[in-house]
C-alpha cells in the first residue's frame, strides 16, 4: 500500500469517528446492527463482522457462527456469505465474564479537562480499550461510566500497553478527536517517556534511528523488531540519571511504531527493565541489587500457556494473572513488600516505562498545553531503591 493509500485511509477512519457516536461502554450490550451500505457489497459476513468489532478475535468470531449468533436480515448466515447493500446484519453477544462492577472501580487521575477534551494518567496493569478477554473493565469503559448521561462519548487519541502507566489523550465528541488525531499524526505533539533500562547508558543524548517491523521468527504475533527493510523510526533519548547496573533515560517519540521504544532500547543493548519480551528479566527482586547479582529472573510464559489450551482456557489465565499483578503493584504501592520465596521479595513487576510528558496545542483555543504526570510509586520506589542499593 502507497503512503498516500495510507494517509487517505487514515482520514477517512476519522472522519467515520466524527459521524458515528460510539457504543456506550459503559452499558452491557446484548446485540450489535449494522446496516450494509454500498461500499461493504459483496464483502464476506465475517469480514464485516470483524471490522466492526475490533475488540473480537477471530476464534470467538468463529463461535458466534457456530452458535448462530451472526444473523442476516433475522435469518443466521454462514461467514463466506456475500453481503449486498441494505442488508442488515446483527451479532448476538454472550452474557458477559466479567464482574462488571469492576468498571467503576478502574482508578485514573485526569490531569486536564475542558468542553472538549480531556487527558488522564493511568496505573499499569489496565488496559485501555476493549480487546481480547476483556470486554467491560478497561479504561475507556471507565471513562464512558464517568459521563454516562452526558452528551459526550470519550475516544482515546492515543494509546499506550498495558504495562505501561502515564498520559493518554482523550476527546470528548468525534470532531475534536479527529483533531487531535491529526496534530498527533503530523507530529504536532510531543510525547516524552521515562524509562528504567539495563546498563550504564554511557551517551548524554542520542537519535536512535532503526527501522522497525515485524519480527516473523516470534511466536507472538504483535512483537516487533528492528528490519532494514521495516518502517521507520526515530526514538530520541536523554540519560536522566545513572546507577551502578541500570539508568534512567527520557525518551521523545519522533515516530508512533508499535513497541518502539522498547525495540529501539534493547537494539542498543539497554532493554527496559522487567520487559518480558524485549528484555533480560520478568522481574525485578531484592537480591537483583546485591553483590554479585544473581541471574536475572526470567519465566518462559508468564502466562504459562500449555499446547491443547483452548481460547477460554487461555483467556482466563491472562486475566486471574493481570488480577494477582494489580495486586502486587498496589501492595508495593502502600510499601508493602510482597515476599518471593522465603528470603527475596519484589521490587518492580511490570515493564519499566511512564508516559510522563505531553505537549501540544489545543485544536480550539490554540493554547499551548504542557502536561506531566509523576512516576507512579512502583518505578518511584524502584529507583530509590536501586538509588540506595
Amino acid at each position: 500500500m502507497t503512503q498516500d493509500k495510507r494517509k487517505l485511509g487514515r482520514i477517512m477512519k476519522r472522519k467515520r469517528m466524527q459521524k458515528q457516536p460510539p457504543a456506550d461502554l459503559s452499558m452491557v450490550e446484548t446485540e450489535r446492527v449494522f446496516k450494509v451500505e454500498l461500499p461493504q457489497e459483496g464483502m464476506r459476513v465475517d469480514k464485516f463482522i470483524l471490522e466492526r468489532t475490533p475488540w473480537m478475535s477471530r476464534t470467538k468470531a468463529v463461535h458466534a457462527f457456530d452458535e448462530e449468533r451472526v444473523l442476516k436480515n433475522d435469518l443466521p448466515v454462514a461467514p463466506g456469505k456475500k453481503l449486498r447493500a441494505g442488508d442488515i446484519v446483527k451479532l448476538i453477544l454472550p452474557p458477559p465474564h466479567e464482574d462488571i462492577t469492576e468498571m467503576a472501580r478502574i482508578p485514573y487521575d485526569i490531569v486536564y479537562e475542558d468542553d472538549t477534551m480531556f487527558v488522564v494518567s493511568k496505573p499499569p496493569h489496565l488496559i485501555v480499550h476493549p480487546t481480547g478477554g476483556y470486554r467491560y473493565t478497561t479504561l475507556l469503559n471507565a471513562l464512558h461510566l464517568r459521563f454516562q448521561d452526558t452528551e459526550h462519548f470519550p475516544r482515546l487519541v492515543n494509546r499506550i500497553d498495558k504495562e505501561t502507566s502515564g498520559l493518554i489523550i482523550c476527546g470528548k465528541t468525534g470532531k475534536m478527536t479527529g483533531k487531535l488525531g491529526k496534530a498527533l499524526e503530523d507530529k504536532e505533539v510531543v510525547k516524552d517517556y521515562l524509562a528504567l533500562v539495563e546498563g550504564v547508558v554511557e551517551l548524554d543524548h542520542q537519535f536512535i534511528d532503526l527501522p522497525i517491523g515485524r519480527d516473523e521468527q516470534a511466536e507472538v504475533s504483535m512483537l516487533r523488531r528492528v528490519v532494514p527493510a521495516g518502517q521507520h523510526a526515530s526514538t530520541e533519548v536523554w540519560t536522566v540519571e545513572r546507577f551502578k547496573r541500570f539508568s534512567l533515560v527520557r525518551c521523545r517519540l519522533h515516530t508512533g511504531r508499535m513497541h518502539q521504544i522498547r525495540v529501539h532500547m534493547q537494539a542498543i543493548g539497554h532493554p527496559l527493565v522487567c520487559d518480558h519480551h524485549y528484555g533480560i528479566r520478568d522481574e525485578l527482586l531484592e537480591s537483583d541489587l546485591s553483590e554479585p547479582p544473581p541471574p536475572p529472573t526470567r519465566i518462559e510464559s508468564p502466562y504459562g500457556f500449555k499446547e491443547g489450551d483452548s481460547e477460554a482456557d487461555v483467556t482466563e489465565r491472562i486475566r486471574a494473572l493481570d488480577t494477582l499483578k494489580r495486586h502486587e503493584y498496589e501492595a508495593l504501592a502502600r510499601g508493602e513488600r510482597v515476599p518471593r520465596g522465603e528470603h527475596d521479595a519484589l521490587i518492580l513487576g511490570r515493564c519499566a516505562l511512564h508516559s510522563h510528558y505531553l505537549k501540544l496545542t489545543h485544536p480550539s483555543t490554540k493554547q499551548e498545553l504542557e502536561l506531566t504526570a509523576p512516576l507512579p510509586p512502583d518505578m518511584a520506589n524502584a529507583i530509590d531503591r536501586i538509588r540506595r542499593s
